[in-house]
This record gives structure tokens, sequence and C-alpha cells, in this order.
């Protein structure tokens, strides 16, 4: 905020992963004290959200700190940016009720801008589409955690600074925007020190371990080595030369290897050899009829415990 000159720091609810204490608000203020220009105008959201004795109600915020605590909407006025940001928090970590519709531009402003935290029925449900006809001239809004730009709308959802899960994959960071007279301009900026990302490989059976291992270093080099990568392998392998999957995890920041690979047995071939006995008798069961990829998993499991466990009799 200071190197760019930012007159005004929007936080759309969930600064905190839990209802906050008064530490966890003095940790924050610390970081607020930095701010040599720059307004804070911030909600509680539905993970942070206010308590009966939440320090949010009282904690004795800098002068270019504001926090708009009420479940329903209010407002704030910045004389010296010419601005009315207006907002309401979260009381529970859900709330049903569609508070945000009872926001209204004011006329003490001459800019306006619209703090909220919506997404499901379950979270202050709203509109999008109306939400952006009342008039304001930017809606910065929290719930979701994957950005998301609606630039004809003026509306943006920032989502988080930083992805919080293996599923949070692309690229994570904040909005910048700018409002004058004429126009809103808002974009989206990367920040996020990493990213999740996942790889997709598709094996063939003729593709050996090595080759495998080369493929994924290879790409994860080409993504970054600082990501941290999920790896869904797809395709067949050879029966006699399973991956490691603890080999495949060490490559790298591999937080997951998904194994959605089938051997490539040669089912026909099986059958002639093992029409007498008892391999020959399951195989016939499950080849009576299509197989979709479950229970395709399930005979394979079964073929290869049957033939490990021939294997183990002779």
């Amino acid at each position: 905020c200071n190197e760019k000159e930012i007159d005004l720091l929007l936080i759309a609810g969930d600064l905190f992963d839990r209802p906050p204490v008064w530490a966890d608000l003095d940790r924050a203020a610390k970081l607020f004290a930095r701010l040599t220009a720059t307004e804070v105008v911030m909600i509680a959201g539905a993970s942070d959200y206010i308590t009966e004795d939440s320090p949010w109600k009282t904690y004795p915020w800098q002068s270019w700190v504001h926090m708009l605590s009420d479940k329903h909407c209010m407002n704030v006025q910045l004389g010296n940016i010419n601005t009315s940001v207006h907002g309401c928090s979260y009381y529970a970590p859900t709330e049903g009720k569609p508070y945000l519709e009872d926001a209204r531009p004011d006329k003490e402003s001459e800019y306006q801008i619209l703090l909220g935290y919506t997404g499901d029925d379950n979270h202050m449900p709203a509109d999008l589409s109306e939400l952006s006809e009342k008039g304001f001239d930017y809606i910065a809004l929290g719930y979701e955690h994957k950005a998301s730009v609606m630039q004809s709308m003026h509306m943006a959802y920032a989502g988080s600074l930083e992805p919080l899960s293996v599923q949070e994959t692309g690229k994570h960071g904040f909005i910048l925007g700018e409002i004058n007279e004429d126009s809103t301009t808002i974009r989206f900026v990367p920040f996020a020190c990493r990213e999740y990302i996942n790889i997709k490989v598709r094996l063939s059976s003729d593709i050996t371990e090595e080759e495998l291992e080369e493929k994924l270093a290879a790409a994860i080099n080409q993504y970054g080595s600082d990501n941290i990568f999920t790896i869904s392998l797809e395709g067949r392998y050879q029966p006699k030369e399973p991956y490691d999957r603890a080999r495949l995890l060490a490559l790298g920041n591999v937080a997951d290897v998904k194994d959605g690979t089938l051997p490539d047995y040669n089912l026909v071939a099986l059958l002639d050899e093992h029409k007498d006995d008892m391999i020959g008798m399951y195989l016939e069961e499950f080849l009576k009829e299509p197989a979709g990829t479950r229970e395709q998993k399930a005979l394979y499991c079964g073929l290869e415990a049957l033939l490990n466990a021939v294997q183990k009799t002779q």
C-alpha cells in the first residue's frame, strides 16, 4: 500500500480463520500502523465472525482503521478521499438473511463502495446483478477463495492471498482498482508466494517408472519447484511394474498422488489361460456386461489378488 500510494484498503471478511482474540487484533493493528497514507475498512466474515464478547466490538483501532461491525448495513465516510464505504459483518458462521439488499449509496461522498461477504443461501445470499444496479462505484466481496473479477458490474471477489488447500489451484492475490469521475477499473494482481498445481499424466503400458519420474520432474521444474503439486495419474501400466508412490512423492513439493490408473491386463488371454479355474469364473462374471470405472477398479483389484494367490502356491 505504501509503495503504490494506495488510498483505501478493503478487507471483505475472514482476515482471520477463526473468531479473533485480543492478541490477534493487536497483531493486525501493528501491521496497519505501518501504513503511511491508506485508510482501512473491514468487515467480519463467516470464519472470523463477531461473538457476544468479541474484541471486534471494542478494539481501539487507529484513526485510519474502520470496522463495520453491525450485522445490518452501516457506513463510514472518509472525507479525505471523498468516499463512503458501506457494509455489514457476520455474527455467526452462517447468515441466511440477505442484509446486503438493504445497502444504498448515500449523498455524503462522491464515491460509493459496498463491502460484503456473500455466497450461498447460508452466507448472506444476494443477487449480484441486483447489487450492481444499486449505484455503487465498486462492490468488494468476500466468501470465495478464488478471485473473480466482474468488470462490467464494477464488482470482484478478491479471494485469499494464499491458497488454503490443495483444492485451491491457480493464482491467488488481490484486487487493485481505481475510481475516478468517469469510470471504475479493477484487475486481479497475483501475489501468492506459491500455487497448488495439479499435474495430470496419462500413462501408457510401455512407459517405464524412470520415464515417468523424468516426465514429472521436468513438469515440476517448468512450473517452478517452489510451488506445491498434486499428481494425477490416468491410463494403464504394466501389472508387473507398478509405479512407486513414495518415489513420486519425493520428486519435490508433492502433496499427493492420485491414482486413476488401471493395470494393462490382457483379459481375453487370461480368460483363455484360466478358463477351468476360479480366475476364469471370476473374469466371466465381470465380462458379461460393460463395466464402469468403479467396477473396473474392483475387477482389477480382485484379479490381482487372485493372481498373487496363485503365484504363491506355485
